[in-house]
């Protein structure tokens, strides 16, 4: 299948291609035409029409999970395509929030001072509801093509949600990410995972791929892993950890791993020299087979 990146934090080699914090990937496989989150704003949009992709040929939305960074786009998505339904975890609409500094003891982040929203325009999902599939269990898109919303917490999520908070009316509670989602796509006896942010822990996602698709290699691994600390290049984790991820990662995926967005270039190259050529940075605009 061939993936474009149309926007990533981070800049690839076409130019007139603008990046964003966010991450929006353009999946063309066998069977189907899917968009993978639309980034922070309309931006993907217009990188998809400077490229020559028509965003008319998406089948389907899926959207990984509530935060403005990968739904950001969806009233621009909307707009330019009036057909696709967008595929949405229910939960995915509460109301979220990160912290403004993050480091602070977990008492002042879950009081709500120095936090701001980040989570998707209420607007948007109201002025669109018809357009919006939300759902509780897996479903499949077409054949080969999975949505999984039963991620197991069996592997501790990402360390970096410690400064990610869910309004629930006059209080705030760290969030459990049972808004998040994961897309499954088959192909020759293979599969590729995608992850959105993989806050549900990365590990976690795979797990819920085996358990779908026992039978099923994980050919390769595209999305964000959810290791730097917001807006931040810096590991929110310890740097044995994410060695010891990229090795797992490196046992369970037969393939290439493409990630980038929030996991961080810090990460990134700790996790470079345990994979070596099999890890790719995903770069705004760039074009790849997985």
């Amino acid at each position: 299948m061939k993936i474009t990146v149309l926007v990533e934090n981070s800049s690839g080699s076409l130019a007139g291609i603008e990046p964003e914090f966010g991450l929006s990937l353009y999946i063309k496989s066998r069977q189907t035409t899917i968009l993978m989150d639309t980034g922070a704003s309309g931006l993907f949009a217009i990188n998809a029409n400077a490229m020559g992709i028509d965003l008319e040929t998406v089948d389907w939305l899926v959207l990984s999970h509530g935060h403005y960074d990968h739904g950001g786009g969806l009233e621009a998505f909307f707009q330019r395509n009036r057909r696709a339904k967008a595929i949405v975890k229910r939960g995915a609409d509460q109301s979220f929030y990160g912290s403004l500094m993050p480091g602070l003891p977990d008492l002042l982040h879950r009081s709500g001072l120095l936090t701001r929203y980040i989570g998707l325009d209420p607007k948007v999902l109201g002025r669109f509801s018809e357009r919006i599939q939300w759902i509780d269990a897996p479903i499949s898109l077409a054949a080969g093509v999975h949505v999984l919303t039963n991620i197991p917490h069996t592997y501790p999520l990402a360390k970096g949600n410690r400064n990610l908070l869910v309004r629930r009316g006059d209080h705030f509670a760290p969030d459990d990410f049972r808004h998040e989602l994961l897309l499954l796509v088959e192909e020759d006896s293979e599969a590729v995972v995608f992850t959105g942010c993989a806050h549900s822990g990365v590990l976690n996602m795979l797990d819920a791929a085996h358990s779908f698709k026992p039978d099923c290699q994980i050919r390769s691994v595209v999305g964000g892993f959810h290791l730097n600390l917001p807006r931040s290049e810096k590991m929110s984790v310890p740097e044995d950890e994410v060695r010891n991820l990229a090795t797992e990662l490196g046992q369970q995926v037969t393939e290439a791993i493409h990630t980038g967005h929030c996991t961080g270039s810090e990460a990134f190259q700790v996790m470079k020299a345990e994979l070596g050529p099999r890890l790719h940075a995903l770069r705004t605009g760039e074009q790849f087979e997985a």
